[in-house]
């Protein structure tokens, strides 16, 4: 029984740490894989189904064959699956650890901060396009399709890494569930209904398609700070995701790019012949559309982003799970498994080197490409001009080298003397 539990639990050859999430099918936990050697042992994820979930044969059945299914996916914008198992009464899987937030908790926070970049948000579903694309064209040893569906792409699924990765998470999950019986499946997609495509909605046969008005509803939101279909119940949720009227951008923020809003209304088209015909071409246009504006979004400015909108509570889980794995025991090998990276929480005077830097791109094309790197975390900034010292703080020796510092603030009271007795004669 999941609720069983517990931090130093053991499923298979992992030992679980610290538990991080439960939702309507599972808990989810951050598990130290255990190896011979510990310099190898590494830290995943653990996603355990809930007992009523697991309690159901045919439910256990799909979901092992297509967990197995989604380990061939090879893709850097998807979580990798390792393994899965059924574990004395617990049904589980491990996939690769990202060590950050979703999307659906950026929404939310950015929404009490300041909007999304709108540069930042294209960067982020043309990633996760990259991924959807991969998985749908994972094909079996003869070289056909296997028809792979996501059928769950909602920004609770999108992942942000601390170093600006993107992944998508959870494919074939929401299909076993979706197959399972009536009493298992009660409420087990509740709050998801909102990123359903309409044939989705109607229990009719998807396809790649289904995924792409999916991710077309999540652009929206990100783009718009709006959720696109919700109502006051899921019922009322699902009239809206059959009939409602999509609302162009451009009604709620007059300034939307014209660009960005025609690629968001072809991925929201209700008949599934009019929209992309896959992924790829929908991140193509996502990319494309950067390349028109002359826009960079670099990795570092995503994760630049994730600092500053989220970085406090990955700071908060950080020194949960080094605690938890000092509690269990670990070497300092295996303690360290986390992210070797300097804390991620804002200090306050990156705080203030971030404010005011989110924008829209600008009006007139620059002669060259803009980098995006609104906050951007430092110490992944190739060139921090944000860091650079004044010129006063350089003449008061407060720049990176102290020497050279006063002897150019020497150099350039000499000079300002020099011009001063000039202007005398």
């Amino acid at each position: 029984m999941t609720e069983d539990l517990r931090q130093g639990s053991r499923l298979g050859n992992h030992e679980l740490v610290l538990r991080i999430g439960r939702g309507g099918m599972a808990t989810v936990w951050v598990a130290r894989r255990r190896s011979p050697d510990a310099k190898d042992d590494r830290l995943v994820a653990i996603k355990a189904m809930l007992l009523e979930l697991a309690d159901d044969p045919e439910f256990v059945k799909m979901f092992v064959d297509e967990v197995q299914l989604v380990r061939s996916i090879r893709h850097p914008n998807v979580v990798e699956v390792y393994d899965v198992g059924d574990e004395r009464g617990v049904m589980w899987m491990s996939m690769e650890w990202v060590e950050g937030e979703s999307l659906h908790t950026v929404i939310a926070e950015a929404g009490r901060r300041g909007a999304i970049p709108p540069e930042m948000a294209v960067r982020i579903i043309a990633d996760v396009a990259a991924g959807l694309h991969a998985a749908h064209e994972v094909r079996d040893p003869d070289g056909s399709l296997r028809g792979v569906v996501h059928r769950d792409v909602s920004p609770h699924n999108i992942l942000i890494g601390t170093n600006g990765v993107v992944k998508l998470v959870d494919f074939g999950v929401a299909k076993a569930v979706g197959r399972a019986s009536e009493a298992t499946r009660a409420g087990q997609l509740k709050g998801k209904f909102g990123y359903m495509s309409p044939e989705q909605a109607r229990g009719r046969p998807v396809d790649r398609r289904s995924d792409i008005f999916s991710l077309g509803i999540v652009l929206f939101e990100v783009t718009t700070g709006r959720r696109l279909f919700r109502g006051e119940t899921d019922l009322k949720t699902l009239e809206l995701v059959l009939g409602a009227q999509i609302p162009r951008p451009s009604t709620i923020d007059p300034k939307y790019p014209p660009e960005l809003e025609r690629i968001v209304m072809r991925a929201l088209e209700r008949d599934a012949n009019l929209r992309y015909a896959s992924a790829a071409e929908m991140e193509a246009e996502l990319r494309g559309y950067l390349k028109l504006h002359r826009i960079v979004v670099p990795a570092s400015g995503i994760a630049g982003l994730l600092k500053r909108v989220v970085g406090d509570r990955i700071e908060q889980r950080r020194r949960a799970v080094r605690a938890a794995l000092h509690a269990l025991g670990g070497t300092t090998a295996s303690v360290e498994l986390l992210s070797a990276d300097p804390a991620f929480t804002p200090t306050g005077l990156e705080q203030q080197r971030s404010r005011g830097v989110l924008g829209r791109p600008p009006a007139s094309r620059p002669s060259g490409p803009v980098v995006s790197e609104a906050l951007v975390a430092p110490r992944v900034t190739p060139v921090d001009l944000l860091s650079r010292p004044s010129a006063a703080e350089i003449g008061r020796g407060r720049g990176p080298n102290p020497a050279l510092g006063y002897a150019i603030g020497i150099a350039g009271l000499t000079i300002a003397l020099l011009v001063f007795l000039l202007y005398r004669r």
